[in-house]
């Protein structure tokens, strides 16, 4: 987990959250998190968003939505990627492989495993670049090193 902290402090600084500790972690790399107020988020690395839920009354109540807990445990694409791929190994999560995360492709042929720091590096970056343009923009991803 300090590899994933370090990325979240690192690639998702850009939020001004100061990020304390990592709570829990879905099988898919959605993400609870504490801040240094005692405040929790929800960083969900498919839609590249940061959620303020609050204190721990407020946290429980968004998780016990029923939509959100569907796409935390995410039942369907865990049990296709885990038949396809394996159990993950410490550290890792299942998740789309980055152009598919892009473009919300679900197919099972897109999941792949990743170290949970990497997912939330590379979701931190995308959100901050892509930040101000409109829904629907063709973005193009260029890996440099």
């Amino acid at each position: 987990m300090r590899r994933a902290m370090q990325a979240l402090r690192r690639d998702w600084s850009w939020t001004g959250v100061t990020f304390e500790e990592i709570l829990t972690v879905s099988p898919m790399g959605h993400v609870l998190v504490t801040d240094t107020a005692g405040d929790i988020h929800y960083l969900d690395p498919d839609t590249r968003e940061l959620i303020r839920l609050g204190g721990e009354e407020q946290a429980a109540q968004y998780m016990a939505d029923p939509e959100v807990a569907c796409v935390w445990r995410a039942d369907a694409l865990v049990k296709a990627a885990r038949e396809r791929l394996g159990p993950p190994d410490e550290g890792e999560v299942y998740t789309l492989t980055p152009e598919a995360l892009l473009a919300g492709n679900y197919a099972p042929e897109n999941l792949i495993r990743l170290p949970l720091a990497d997912l939330v590096s590379f979701s931190g970056q995308v959100a901050c670049q892509a930040q101000d343009l409109p829904d629907g923009t063709p973005i193009q991803l260029k890996v440099t090193n």
